[in-house]
């Protein structure tokens, strides 16, 4: 069965000390091993290139309060305009103006030169934040998982199959590509039980007995079909009163008439 995958931490440092970077760099692969989650790192020289580069989101970022141009209270106060859960930690040598940080929802602070144990109390409780944000995305998207497609990986979210279709002992992943009317189908061995397994708790309800539906991306039932746009899926004499019932509740928690 594919693999359900979390999210790699995506971290940012801001600091114009090229120096402080290298400490922070070699601590975090420290506290990675240690502490076993895996990251990923992007460097920044100032706030202005971390501003210029390309937006990415970020689930940690390490800023440097004094740097030349924009302070990292200054990017901090900027970021939280447009995101209000990425974890932030500052690094300064201005222990005097590290309160400051709270006033833009700061994680907390350590002091130049970072030490590793002010870095792993720190990292522990942006784990734990992180943790905490991925667990609410996941709930509402569903997991990840990891679809061969060919010679690529592909990592897709519960939220972008629309149905799976079960056929001998092949899984079919039918997901929009974004293209009026196209569709992208990815074929990986499996069972009706293990992606029920895996997808029933995502809003997933089995229409038949070689489909299991994605309750957001149905545009329309009948009393014999379901569509998606404009696919028809059969559905089964004995799957239609659980499925009906399933897509009712459904109807009936979003509101729609």
């Amino acid at each position: 069965m594919e693999e359900v995958v979390f999210d790699v931490i995506r971290i940012g440092l801001v600091d114009d000390d090229r120096d402080a970077r290298e400490r922070l760099r070699q601590a975090l692969s420290e506290q990675a091993s240690e502490k076993q989650f895996e990251y990923v790192l992007e460097e920044y020289d100032s706030a202005l290139s971390f501003l210029e580069g390309t937006r990415k989101h970020y689930d940690l970022l390490f800023l440097d309060i004094d740097m030349p141009g924009m302070s990292g209270m200054e990017l901090a106060e900027r970021i939280r305009k447009t995101d209000l859960e990425v974890v932030i930690i500052f690094c300064t040598n201005l222990q005097q103006f590290a309160l400051n940080g709270y006033s833009v929802g700061a994680l907390g602070f350590m002091v130049k030169p970072v030490t590793a144990y002010s870095l792993g109390l720190n990292i522990d409780r942006a784990l734990s934040a992180v943790r905490h944000f991925q667990k609410t995305h996941m709930e509402a998207e569903g997991p990840k998982i990891i679809l061969k497609d060919g010679t690529v990986s592909r990592l897709v979210s519960a939220s972008e199959i629309d149905y799976i279709e079960v056929r001998q002992h092949y899984l079919l992943y039918n997901l929009s590509d974004g293209k009026a009317g196209s569709r992208l189908v990815i074929k990986n061995r499996g069972s009706m039980q293990e992606a029920l397994k895996t997808f029933g708790h995502y809003g997933f309800v089995r229409c038949s007995s070689s489909f299991l539906v994605n309750l957001k991306s149905i545009t329309a039932v009948s009393r014999m079909n379901v569509y998606i746009g404009e696919e028809v899926l059969p559905v089964g004499r004995a799957f239609k009163d659980s499925f009906m019932d399933t897509f009712s509740r459904f109807v009936a928690k979003r509101g729609w008439a």
